[in-house]
């Protein structure tokens, strides 16, 4: 598993311990794409680079590489829905995938199951989640497709 770490593009936040992983969906096709939508959605200051306040620490390309946007240990994304005092005990991992029509490959699950291991080494890990699970209103991760993925990684 590479982890690619691109944290200096996105903004530390103050981070308490964290005890929620939280899994999402990019949406699109590409990590490069997920990472470039979220630089031009947050360039508050117009300097071309995100500010970083709606991100993910982690996003898993097609292929199982992992993009480090922020160190868990000392980085918090605003990434439920919920608000900063919920966001701000969360680990937000993305998985490029286009949605319900599309599915994660082999080498995703991989690299998220050696992923988890790790964050549950490293961190108090007492919920492992969906978006769509915590905020009624999101689509990622429908049911079935989540107690699938999480057999696999667990």
């Amino acid at each position: 598993m590479n982890i690619t770490d691109i944290t200096d593009r996105f903004k530390d936040n103050a981070h308490k311990v964290s005890k929620k992983v939280i899994w999402h969906w990019t949406g699109g096709n590409t990590a490069s794409g997920a990472i470039k939508w979220l630089d031009d959605r947050e360039d508050v200051d117009g300097d071309g680079i995100g500010d970083g306040t709606i991100a993910y620490n982690y996003i898993i390309d097609k292929n199982g590489d992992v993009y480090m946007l922020g160190n868990p240990k000392n980085t918090w994304f605003h990434n439920t829905g919920l608000g900063s005092e919920y966001d701000k005990d969360t680990i937000s991992i993305s998985l490029v995938c286009r949605g319900k029509k599309d599915s994660f490959t082999e080498a995703q699950i991989e690299s998220s199951k050696r992923l988890y291991s790790v964050l549950k080494c490293l961190y108090q890990i007492e919920i492992n989640t969906h978006h769509a699970s915590i905020n009624l209103h999101k689509q990622d991760f429908p049911d079935k497709t989540w107690v699938d993925f999480k057999k696999k990684i667990i």
